[in-house]
């Protein structure tokens, strides 16, 4: 399964883009903050893909559960430095709100990030809420207890099936965000 050569040869493309640093920075984000022992349900309860063909192509990656994509990250149509890769993390909205204090919600406490509660996922049921923003405040907020609680209440309810992307799981990506491989340093 590892040596996939379409899946490899994605892995290399991305490794190569200027913006891998930002996706690996970011799934490691998601998966400290959501996923407690993320080696142990790699690809049966979670997958990661990369580069995959959803949306036109724009996609780095995507975090998988069940049948419901959980962390997204999207290449900016017209990038300008560091504000190419956004995406959107799905959470409990239940418990953002728990948080909410002072009279103010968690959305205007969190100005930078876009709230939506469309098309919800099916897996997840209605306590949901997809939050976008570009990478650096998608890992921000993980990295901050409301986020990273709400990510995690949600991933425990879908950590229990088997997700259906198994089979578009990366390794190369995994280990990288894993902390399994390091890139050798190429020529300069």
């Amino acid at each position: 399964m590892r040596a996939d050569p379409k899946k490899q040869e994605k892995f290399a493309r991305l490794a190569a883009d200027p913006y891998f640093a930002q996706v690996v920075s970011a799934n490691q984000a998601y998966l400290r903050a959501a996923v407690p022992h993320p080696a142990a349900t790699e690809r049966d309860h979670w997958a990661l893909s990369c580069l995959p063909g959803t949306n036109g192509g724009r996609r780095f990656s995507t975090v998988n559960m069940m049948r419901m994509e959980v962390f997204v990250l999207f290449r900016h149509e017209e990038p300008e430095d560091d504000t190419a890769v956004h995406g959107f993390v799905v959470v409990r909205e239940s418990v953002l709100r728990r948080y909410a204090h002072s009279g103010q919600g968690i959305e205007e406490l969190n100005p930078n990030l876009t709230f939506d509660r469309s098309r919800p996922y099916q897996d997840a049921g209605d306590d949901q809420v997809r939050i976008w923003g570009w990478y650096d405040q998608l890992i921000a907020a993980l990295a901050e207890e409301p986020f990273a609680v709400a990510a995690r209440e949600l991933a425990a309810s879908l950590l229990t099936g088997v997700t259906n992307n198994a089979r578009h799981h990366n390794y190369q990506l995994a280990d990288q965000v894993l902390g399994r491989a390091v890139l050798p340093l190429q020529a300069g």
